[in-house]
């Protein structure tokens, strides 16, 4: 479906800033020292991430210059989902140093899952928990990246509790 006018302003503006960003997350990368010559290393996340920003930023100019809407009807946006995720995102920022990494992402998990419509709360829970406790022994134990076990886990943990 296109409008009269040739081109929208505020997709080609976003398309615009996508492909800056792009290009400038692709310079940053370019420019940060690497530590070694393997073809798999830190430089290649950036590039995916620069890469995909550009392709979309190409993407929503191609669909501003031909004047297609993509929403015809008006944009529908729930703003208790929106409300949800953020106060999850919001809940695991400030939680995550006290309680770590396992409980807080958890937490987010379920806050996430009720936003898309999960009903069942302790199925949520269980599996945020499985998938938490997995990412944390990925990144701790087989990457050798800490994530953060929590203050109280530590002072539990700690030879000097008693």
């Amino acid at each position: 479906m296109t409008t009269g006018r040739s081109m929208r302003a505020g997709e080609a503006v976003l398309g615009g800033g996508l492909i800056a960003l792009g290009g400038l997350i692709a310079v940053e990368t370019m420019l940060t020292p690497s530590v070694g010559r393997a073809v798999v290393g830190p430089a290649l996340f950036p590039y995916l991430i620069s890469g995909g920003l550009v392709l979309v930023g190409l993407s929503l100019l191609r669909e501003a210059f031909a004047g297609a809407i993509a929403h015809a009807e008006g944009l529908e946006l729930d703003l208790w989902a929106v409300a949800l995720v953020a106060a999850g995102l919001a809940v695991q920022f400030l939680l995550l140093e006290t309680l770590g990494w396992i409980p807080s992402t958890t937490i987010l998990f379920a806050a996430v899952a009720r936003a898309f419509g999960g009903r069942r709360l302790a199925v949520n829970l269980a599996i945020g928990l499985a998938l938490a406790a997995f990412t944390f022994v990925t990144f701790n134990y087989g990457l050798g990246l800490n994530l953060p076990e929590g203050s109280i886990v530590e002072r539990l943990t700690s030879p000097d509790a008693e």
